[in-house]
């Protein structure tokens, strides 16, 4: 099975790896360089967009040049504002190539008062966080999250988590993509 991720990300491609291979033998994954067709760092639906956006873009460059591929994943970190705090996730977005799809997201976790709204918007939650870390910190192995459970957490193990909770349609396919008649939607 060949699986395509919508960014050539290290971390989003060996997380998209290790998740199917918890379900799947003999798996194929690539990341493909796609656009999010969204801000650098979406907030709320916008994230949900860029996810989706990815995996659809990944599927139709599969489709153009036949590459093969069965799945496509596309995973978008953002900000969700809720209860008037910020909230930082991880959505995950998976098509087959039947069109069927899922959304998911990893835990959201509350952004420190240190993280202003203009910071995020003016240099993205990455540069942010590294500004917090004096620059000594890669938030694109570790993420956020590393920095803010001192390495407990890793971006690696976030991202899988979000990636299986995706999978669980196509896991239960006869529950999710089939109408009350039994058939296939």
């Amino acid at each position: 099975m060949k699986v395509l991720v919508g960014s050539e990300n290290p971390v989003k491609i060996q997380s998209v790896r290790e998740s199917f291979l918890t379900f799947f033998e003999h798996v194929e994954v690539e990341g493909i360089l796609v656009g999010s067709g969204v801000a650098e760092q979406p907030t709320n639906a916008e994230t949900f967009e860029g996810a989706k956006n990815r995996a659809e873009n990944a599927k139709r460059i599969n489709d153009q040049q036949n590459l093969g591929a069965t799945f496509f994943v596309g995973i978008e970190g953002g900000v969700l504002q809720l209860h008037d705090r910020r909230f930082i996730s991880n959505v995950v977005y998976i098509l087959d190539q039947h069109n069927r799809d899922s959304f998911a997201t990893t835990g959201l976790y509350e952004l420190p008062n240190a993280i202003s709204k203009a910071l995020l918007i003016r240099k993205g939650f990455g540069r942010a966080i590294g500004e917090l870390a004096n620059d000594n910190f890669d938030a694109r192995e570790h993420g956020s999250i590393g920095f803010l459970t001192n390495g407990e957490i890793d971006r690696l193990q976030n991202q899988i988590q979000g990636i299986n909770l995706a999978l669980i349609p196509f896991l239960n396919d006869n529950l999710y993509f089939c109408g009350e008649s039994g058939e296939e939607k």
